[in-house]
């Protein structure tokens, strides 16, 4: 199964929501890759190499034949994604099972949460299947409720996974 955790601009959630997807991942007994394809890599081992976690950096073009390759190899894909528009983006969603949306890297701002609903939306083109989870931002205030509402709104059917409990369970059905 691909994830792609992805968000609109730089966020230090997505990251950890993708490091932290996958590490559970591993310890439930999976064979997971971690792929970095953020335009400014930043991937580590989690937890220090001490989970069954292989991680990997990608960039731009590649990351839709590393996806092809590395698919046969790994049980499980989570993909830290571009936090642009770019082909690696692009190739991620599409290739992707689920979507997960960490809503407090938007800051609130609902301009970059139309742009973020815009390029799902566009992925679901190629990928209709593509299920989408928010996790709603923690930090209270009335702007960043509305970014996770104009997600909502213009994602039909996206799912919002309001503690982490949960969102293991909605991301991967079990």
């Amino acid at each position: 199964m691909i994830v792609t955790v992805v968000s609109e601009g730089t966020g230090a959630a997505k990251l950890a929501l993708a490091e932290h997807l996958a590490a559970l991942r591993g310890l439930a007994g999976r064979k997971v890759l971690l792929m970095d394809a953020d335009s400014h890599p930043h991937a580590r081992a989690c937890g220090g190499g001490a989970l069954p976690v292989a991680v990997r950096a990608v960039c731009g073009k590649s990351v839709q034949a590393e996806l092809d390759n590395l698919g046969q190899r790994f049980q499980d894909i989570v993909v830290d994604a571009d936090g642009r528009d770019s082909l690696g983006s692009r190739a991620a969603l599409i290739a992707a099972r689920v979507v997960v949306i960490p809503a407090g890297d938007l800051h609130g701002d609902v301009t970059r949460a139309a742009r973020l609903a815009e390029r799902i939306g566009n992925a679901r083109l190629f990928n209709p299947g593509l299920r989408v989870v928010i996790v709603p931002d923690q930090v209270p205030g009335a702007e960043r409720i509305r970014t996770t509402a104009v997600l909502q709104r213009t994602l039909p059917g996206a799912e919002l996974a309001s503690h982490p409990g949960v969102l293991y369970a909605t991301v991967f059905g079990s």
